[in-house]
């Protein structure tokens, strides 16, 4: 098994599952500009959401069904190992940051959600943390596509990429990693609905 990768036994619904890390708490604070000091288990459901939710999402649930069962087993093909290493650690390692700049950032309280301090540095503002947090999701968005690409480019060695099953759970790859804010509607109308035009232009 790569040296980047971890496993755990996760409790869901009092089913116990084995469950692979793609990449470990050592790789990210490795490769990223993460401090030693930050908390793993904290970085540790980053990573399984980043990891559901984004990499399940760009490469389909038949690959990563597969690559959680052969990790899992030290049976990792040279094709899935090449795809792990060079391809989805650092897609992940971005997609970890983004969401772990929330919890680093904040902690939920009994009865509140309070700003985490230390005596060393100043906490960012809300505003800084949506933009560090944008830098690093453009640069997940951007190995998103590469590994996209690659898969895209090796359907032959990759088969499930695009035959990833026809189960109800399955999970087909998107068609692109890239996200945007504009909204495009469904009729000319609705461009203006419940728009409070001045009485003049109505």
């Amino acid at each position: 098994m790569p040296s980047h990768l971890a496993t755990t036994i996760i409790e869901e619904n009092q089913i116990m599952t084995n469950f692979v890390y793609f990449i470990s708490t050592t790789y990210l604070k490795d490769n990223t500009p993460l401090n030693e000091n930050v908390d793993d288990k904290l970085l540790k459901s980053a990573i399984k959401e980043a990891q559901e939710i984004y990499i399940r999402d760009v490469i389909g649930s038949g690959i990563y069904n597969q690559l959680q069962t052969q990790a899992f087993a030290s049976t990792l093909t040279n094709l899935n190992t090449t795809l792990l290493d060079s391809y989805i650690a650092p897609c992940l390692k971005y997609y970890t940051l983004t969401e772990a700049m929330l919890p680093m950032t904040f902690k939920l309280m009994n009865k509140s959600v309070a700003s985490r301090e230390s005596d060393n540095a100043r906490a960012v503002s809300v505003e800084e943390m949506t933009l560090i947090e944008g830098r690093y999701r453009d640069k997940a968005e951007y190995y998103a596509n590469r590994l996209r690409d690659y898969l895209r480019t090796n359907t032959n060695d990759y088969p499930l990429f695009l035959n990833p099953g026809n189960t109800i759970d399955t999970i087909r790859p998107k068609s692109t990693a890239f996200s945007g804010g504009i909204y495009l509607p469904l009729r000319y109308d609705d461009c203006f609905f419940n728009y409070d035009f001045p009485n003049e232009e109505q």
